[in-house]
C-alpha cells in the first residue's frame, strides 16, 4: 500500500514543479521583452536625436544659403545627410546651394542622387533640369523636364521650366504652348506671364505680347525690367507717326524784263554817246594853222 501511495503521489509533485518552471520561464521572457523595448526605445530615442540634430544642420545651412554663405551652408547640409542620409530632401537641397555656388558637377550629382533615391519624385528632375539649364543643355533639360511632367502632369512648374528650354531653343510655338499649360494650372506667377510675352515677342505678336506683360505687372506691380519691356512693345502697337507733307517753296520770280523800246532807246543813246566821243577825239588831233 504504501508503495502504491508513493506512485500516486509522484505526478503530484511533478506537476507541483511544472508552475515553478513555467513562473521561471516567463520571468526570463518578460525580462527578454524589457531589454527589447529598452533596446528600441534606445534605437527610436537615438534615430530621434540624430534626425533632430540633421534638421538643426539643415536649416543652418538654409540660413547661411540665404546670406551667400554658400561654402558655410555646404558644410552644415553636409552634416545633416551624414546623420539622416536617408532622407532625399536634403540631397535637393544640397544640389540648389551647389547649382547657386556655380559648381554644377556636384550639383548634378546631388540630383542624380536623388532621383535615384526616389525616381517617382518629379522634383528630382525638375532641379537637375534647371542645373543644365544653367550649363546651356537645353535637349538634356527638355528630356528631364519631359519625365518630370509624365510622372506628375498638374504640376506647373514642369511646363514652365520645359516653355523656357524650348524658348532658348528657338521653339517658340512649343514655349507658348507650355507657358499657357503652366498658366492654366496657375494663374499667380508673373515670370510665366513675361516669359510667355517673350516668346509672342519673338514671333512678332506684339498684342498677345502686351496683354501679358501687363498680366505680370498686375501681379508683380515693381518689376523694373517687365515695364521696360511692356514700353517697348506699346512703341512697337503705336501706329507710325504720319511725315508732315513738304510746303513748297516758290520759286524765285526773274525781275521783270525790260520792253523791247527800252532797250532801243539805250541802244541809240550808246551810239550818240560814242558818236560824240568820236567827234570830240577828232578835232584834238585837227593840226592849228
Amino acid at each position: 500500500m504504501q508503495g502504491g501511495d508513493a506512485l500516486k503521489h509522484f505526478p503530484l509533485r511533478i506537476n507541483m514543479e511544472k508552475p515553478k518552471m513555467n513562473i521561471a520561464k516567463n520571468k526570463m521572457g518578460a525580462a527578454i521583452a524589457t531589454l527589447l523595448v529598452c533596446a528600441a526605445a534606445t534605437v527610436a530615442s537615438g534615430a530621434k536625436n540624430k534626425a533632430a540634430g540633421a534638421a538643426e544642420h539643415a536649416n543652418l545651412g538654409k540660413q547661411l544659403a540665404e546670406a551667400g554663405k554658400y561654402d558655410e551652408a555646404v558644410v552644415e547640409i553636409t552634416k545633416a545627410i551624414d546623420l539622416n542620409p536617408k532622407d532625399v530632401l536634403l540631397y535637393y537641397n544640397r544640389g540648389r546651394v551647389f547649382r547657386a555656388a556655380g559648381k554644377m558637377p556636384e550639383s548634378l550629382a546631388d540630383f542624380t542622387k536623388g532621383i535615384e533615391m526616389a525616381p517617382k519624385n518629379e522634383t528630382g528632375y525638375i532641379e537637375r533640369g534647371q542645373t543644365e539649364m544653367a550649363q546651356n543643355q537645353y535637349d538634356a533639360a527638355v528630356a528631364d523636364y519631359n519625365k518630370a511632367i509624365e510622372i506628375n502632369p498638374n504640376n506647373p512648374i514642369g511646363y514652365d521650366r520645359r516653355g523656357f528650354a524650348f524658348y532658348k531653343l528657338t521653339k517658340y510655338d512649343d514655349a507658348i504652348k507650355d507657358y499657357s499649360a503652366s498658366i492654366e494650372k496657375n494663374q499667380t506667377n508673373p515670370v510665366t506671364f513675361s516669359r510667355r510675352a517673350d516668346a509672342y515677342v519673338a514671333l512678332n505678336q506684339f498684342a498677345p505680347a502686351l496683354a501679358d506683360l501687363q498680366a505680370s505687372l498686375r501681379l508683380k506691380p515693381d518689376d523694373f525690367e517687365v515695364t521696360q519691356r511692356l514700353q517697348y512693345v506699346q512703341a512697337k502697337l503705336a501706329p507710325a507717326p504720319v511725315a508732315p507733307r513738304p510746303i513748297a517753296t516758290p520759286a524765285p520770280t526773274p525781275p521783270p524784263g525790260m520792253s523791247a523800246t527800252a532797250k532801243i532807246g539805250i541802244g541809240v543813246a550808246v551810239i550818240v554817246v560814242i558818236m560824240i566821243i568820236g567827234i570830240m577825239v577828232a578835232r584834238r588831233k585837227r593840226p592849228e594853222y
